[in-house]
């Protein structure tokens, strides 16, 4: 799509920009509501808080795009009518409509029985196209129904210039084509037996015959469909030879005379004059919609009737099913962008768009599509590449670390910038592979049922969560761990992923001095069996958590035997004081969310059997006071939280320890209430003897409850973070999505 005026072709900026142009020339001069724009723009994800804005910024933007064209005569005028927005515009300023008033006067002309006029206004009315409507708006991923039509109309317009020329005897100019045309729509029966009757005119009978059997076979084999009566009468009528298929004598010699005559050149190219600009495609090719300012229609090569017919795209011929693992990812943005212009909001998606494709591609996948703020990957399962399925989990995984702070094996990773959430969704299936050949370069287009499926689960996922389906786990769960998704029985959300190559980011740089101060605690207490308490400290954006869950990953790759539980305080008011003592519990014995009641307390009996020493009263024991810390334990059935509790809880940690080096990691225990704090503060005293590392991660609130936090106490380590300059990942992060730095970092 472009817009040229007298001065030149207008900058129309972003996608949105020239989607939302786009959309209402489809609708020139008629009212398009709101309501029906944002739909268009957000077709497939919902639309954000800010949708309405965002569109109100792309009118305002394009009004001033084209207001270049203000001091001409009958210059375009995007105007405010309710419910919506209106494109004042002249017929003859667009190409589109320009390509519907021609393909009108053709059909009367076919229809008045002047196949010759017919020919010239049809074959002139499709020069101007260049390739697929709106094909940049296409290669983003846009598939509004409208662009379907036009499509669908301009072929049914080449057929109708296929029946004027094959009525006025240009059945051998027309063949190649024709051929071309039936080898990229074989269904289309019209076309066929436009082909059938070509190839008859040219004495080849049995390549007509031909014809009629490839798509009676397609049509059986396909969809079970005998070919239409009209298109068996003509096979009957090719088999008999009969006389009705030939030419008929005046229209042969009207053409010759035709042919000798000089060829008209219509009034609007004659009127275009030395100032015109003609009509361009885009480099890569498309049929474009042009608002040009300067004078009907057609550059006068075009106009004058001889002007060779343009090749449609051409579809390959599909592929068979095959299966292949389908990616989604959305990157939602919320109020915390509000700020932001819709230029620096279409910089924010295309930064995340960009390297959301960089992370399929390294891990083998194909970016096959960008549709607004939902990027598709494909991956293959071929020989040459196993394991699809696993690669694209693995990928989705990537682009949400990059851009999200993991909070826990059972918590939500957190946005790294604030507003700024990663939505990922894979599933495993037959796909249908089709590639369309336009401008020359092969595009492929992705659809089947693992598509349909996968964006249905990325409207449901929340933010910072990568969910696959069931096949999907199947394929990869003995590398990737699972937990099920309550609200659908196939859905499963992912977990851990096995391997310390699988972070996408490698962190620490300016905070490797303090990692290793960590990891030198941990092997004391190992070597001397006794438990130490590390409290970080650090404001948001100081990196505190990432450090957290740095030192968790690189503890999971130690040689020696570890168990590391973790959990995040929430909020107050947002969660129970037991979420995270809870959380741990459930880790250690292996009980998920999905887990039935009695299913639960059997694992948790079980894992505590060996703490016990083996006795199962003493497990069964164990069990009795730790009740409040199973999730499936309805309310009513728990005990109350007590002292007695706390000391069972901090009983299983130290019997725990015993059995293995335990570490455990609590983040943002600002947030913990009196009685957690004085539990956690104290585990190092209660657990004597034991190799127990207890890792805290707060921020400065937590000093100012409790100003004597572990003073004074052996084994106690206090690490306070001082802001430093990211990664390349958190340098992109403040001065790419934030240009004003105002979002929080975490």
């Amino acid at each position: 799509m472009e817009v040229q005026t007298d001065a030149g072709p207008v900058e129309l900026g972003g996608t949105r920009q020239r989607a939302a142009l786009g959309f209402l020339l489809l609708h020139a001069n008629r009212v398009v509501p709101t309501s029906q724009l944002l739909d268009a723009l957000w077709p497939t994800d919902r639309a954000p808080m800010t949708a309405r804005k965002i569109l109100q910024n792309a009118v305002w933007r394009l009004r001033r795009a084209l207001a270049q064209a203000a001091g001409q005569l009958g210059a375009p005028e995007l105007v405010t009518r309710a419910p919506g927005y209106m494109l004042r515009v002249r017929p003859d300023q667009v190409d589109l409509l320009v390509f519907q008033q021609r393909v009108a006067e053709g059909r009367a002309a076919l229809t008045a029985d002047d196949p010759l006029t017919a020919s010239r206004v049809l074959r002139d009315a499709l020069s101007l196209w260049q390739g697929v409507a709106l094909a940049d708006l296409v290669e983003d991923g846009t598939a509004w129904p409208q662009l379907t039509a036009v499509q669908e109309k301009r072929l049914d317009v080449m057929e109708d210039r296929f029946e004027a020329e094959l009525a006025c005897g240009g059945h051998h100019a027309v063949l190649r084509e024709l051929e071309a045309f039936v080898e990229a729509e074989p269904l289309r029966e019209r076309a066929s037996q436009q082909l059938m009757i070509a190839l008859y005119r040219c004495g080849r009978q049995a390549e007509a015959l031909g014809v009629y059997n490839r798509v009676r076979a397609a049509l059986v084999g396909g969809l079970g469909l005998e070919p239409g009566r009209q298109m068996q009468r003509l096979q009957q009528s090719v088999l008999t030879q009969d006389p009705s298929l030939d030419l008929p004598a005046e229209m042969a010699t009207r053409r010759e005379h035709a042919r000798s005559a000089v060829a008209p050149v219509p009034a609007a190219a004659a009127d275009r004059g030395m100032g015109a600009t003609a009509v361009q495609a885009p480099e890569e090719g498309g049929a474009h919609e042009t608002a040009d300012t300067t004078g009907p229609g057609l550059a006068p090569a075009e106009a004058s009737g001889e002007a060779e017919a343009p090749v449609i795209p051409r579809q390959e011929p599909l592929t068979p099913r095959e299966p292949a693992t389908i990616l989604m990812l959305r990157f939602q943005l919320g109020a915390e962008f509000d700020h932001l212009s819709p230029k620096d909001i279409d910089r924010v998606l295309d930064a995340v768009s960009q390297l959301a494709r960089e992370k399929i591609e390294e891990f083998g996948g194909l970016a096959a599509a960008s549709i607004g703020s939902v990027q598709l990957g494909y991956f293959a399962h071929s020989p040459e590449r196993a394991g699809g399925a696993s690669r694209a989990v693995r990928a989705g995984i990537a682009v949400r670390d990059c851009l999200s702070v993991p909070a826990g094996p059972l918590a939500l990773a957190a946005p790294m910038v604030r507003g700024l959430d990663v939505h990922a969704a894979v599933t495993t299936g037959e796909a249908v592979v089709t590639n369309w050949t336009v401008a020359g370069a092969v595009r492929p287009l992705i659809g089947g049922d693992p598509v349909d499926v996968c964006q249905d689960m990325l409207d449901r996922t929340p933010g910072g969560e990568v969910q696959v389906c069931d096949e999907t786990r199947r394929l990869t769960e003995p590398h990737i761990t699972y937990r099920h998704v309550r609200t659908s029985p196939s859905i499963w959300q992912v977990r851990s992923v096995g391997g310390a190559e699988d972070r996408c980011v490698s962190y620490g740089g300016e905070r490797e001095c303090e990692l290793d101060l960590m990891r030198g605690l941990l092997r004391r207490t190992r070597q001397r069996s006794i438990p130490h308490l590390i409290t970080v400290l650090g404001e948001s954006g100081f990196g505190k958590t990432r450090l957290l869950m740095e030192f968790q990953r690189r503890v999971a790759a130690e040689p020696d035997a570890v168990r590391v539980l973790t959990g995040t305080v929430p909020r107050p008011g947002t969660g129970s004081p037991l979420a995270v003592p809870s959380e741990m519990f459930a880790t250690y014995c292996g009980i998920t969310d999905q887990d039935s009641e009695d299913t639960a307390l059997h694992k948790a009996e079980t894992a505590l059997l060996p703490l016990a020493g083996g006795r199962a009263d003493g497990a069964r024991t164990m069990l009795s006071l730790l009740h409040p810390l199973i999730a499936a334990v309805p309310h009513s059935h728990r005990a109350p939280f007590t002292d007695e509790v706390l000391a069972a809880w901090r009983d299983f940690l130290t019997r725990a320890a015993r059995e293995e080096l335990l570490v455990l990691i609590w983040d943002d225990l600002h947030h913990a209430d009196d009685i957690l704090l004085e539990t956690v503060e104290h585990l190092t005293d209660s657990c004597a003897d034991v190799p127990l590392l207890n890792v805290v991660g707060a921020r400065a609130p937590l000093l100012e409850r409790r100003p004597d936090w572990a003073g004074g106490r052996q084994h106690t380590m206090t690490i306070s973070l001082a802001p430093v300059d990211g990664d390349a990942l958190d340098r992109l992060l403040k001065s790419l999505l934030v240009p004003d730095g105002s979002a929080d970092v975490a």
